[in-house]
């Protein structure tokens, strides 16, 4: 996938370990760069072999905020997030790929929004709760954002902001697990425990029907998430992003089987792998065990990938034509309804028919 060197306009330390940038985009690269609430960009440095890419998720708010902004958070041993919280300065140029990522799902009719963060999960949950705010749609939401301490608190005074200036519509819970005694709101942890405690209450703000999204660590979201679904909001309801998953070994369980949107295609041994990308075409054709990234990386095609293991969600991309076996570790990160719309991961997918049709444009 292509990638752009973007210069970093400004830099801001958020707490120890995270630090806030903001990328100008040049005019003639306005369009490539449009994105939605909730996604995330691609951030590559290196060179040749050593080269390396992680994505992170864009705090901006679209048409709200001049430039782009990611949120990003040191991991112990990350090369890249090292690199982008102590070293990146402000005049730097960071080479980055077009925004992509499908968390956030846009609504027509107003709901209210369960938004949950742990950490810097906060980065796509603050600006998903203030596109919904200011959409004029009627939405309601419910900040929800756990921390360690109050001084780990990421993008703090702008959550404040967003609240108060929808103070009517809108609400934000803080909870603390190891604050000191100076601390007077909720303490412990965005568990089970607590969402069970709470989810009552939220139900009484109001008779919109319920959307939850959720951005942190595994198992804050998958207690979360089971909480969530214990309590009756349905599966379609409950949106997760996550770059940290590790995809388990499903080689000895069968796969799921995805059909193209517009045609289902012909049975037989495959033959071509047609992929469009930026508008343009690319041809590969498939060699038995191959998964649909690889031969498509193998001919050149300038398709957008990172992990290629099913992690980052990087090579999305919808089947509009034959069909496909996705391995089941998909389900991590897509839903099942996901695939039921023509989405896969091209990483962990195998073509059935003798030809296929994937676009990384259409999500």
């Amino acid at each position: 996938m292509a990638t752009y060197p973007l210069r970093i306009s400004r830099r801001r330390q958020e707490c120890d370990d995270t630090a806030s940038l903001w990328l100008d985009v040049p005019k003639d690269l306005v369009s490539a760069f449009s994105y939605r609430p909730g996604q995330f960009l691609t951030v590559e440095t290196g060179t040749g072999e050593a080269r390396v890419a992680r994505q992170y998720s864009l705090s901006s708010t679209p048409g709200k905020d001049s430039g782009l902004r990611i949120t990003v958070k040191r991991i112990d041993g990350g090369r890249v997030s090292g690199w982008l919280v102590d070293r990146v300065q402000e005049g730097d140029l960071v080479d980055v790929q077009a925004p992509r990522g499908r968390f956030f799902k846009e609504m027509e009719e107003p709901h209210h929004a369960i938004l949950l963060a742990a950490g810097s999960g906060i980065a796509p949950i603050l600006p998903i709760g203030r596109w919904l705010l200011e959409s004029g749609r009627g939405h309601r939401v419910t900040f929800v954002y756990g921390n360690r301490t109050p001084d780990a608190v990421i993008l703090g005074e702008e959550l404040a902001t967003v609240v108060a200036a929808h103070e009517s519509s809108c609400t934000a819970e803080h909870v603390m697990s190891r604050a000191d005694d100076g601390w007077t709101g909720p303490r412990g942890r965005v568990d089970r425990a607590y969402i069970v405690r709470r989810f009552a209450e939220w139900q009484a703000m109001s008779t919109l029907p319920l959307v939850v999204y959720m951005c942190g660590p595994e198992a804050f979201m998958d207690a979360a998430e089971s909480a969530f679904l214990t309590l009756g909001v349905p599966e379609a309801q409950i949106h997760r992003e996550s770059f940290d998953m590790v995809l388990e070994d499903d080689l000895g369980e069968p796969g799921l089987v995805v059909t193209g949107m517009a045609e289902p295609g012909e049975e037989g041994d495959t033959a071509r792998i047609v992929a469009v990308v930026g508008g343009e075409e690319y041809e590969a054709d498939w060699q038995e065990g191959e998964d649909i990234l690889s031969a498509l990386l193998r001919t050149g095609a300038d398709v957008p990938f990172s992990c290629q293991e099913g992690t980052c969600s990087s090579c999305i991309s919808k089947l509009t034509e034959g069909r496909v076996e996705v391995r089941p570790g998909v389900l991590q990160t897509l839903r099942q309804s996901d695939l039921d719309e023509g989405l896969v991961l091209a990483c962990l997918s195998h073509p059935k028919t003798r030809s296929i049709r994937i676009d990384f444009d259409e999500i």
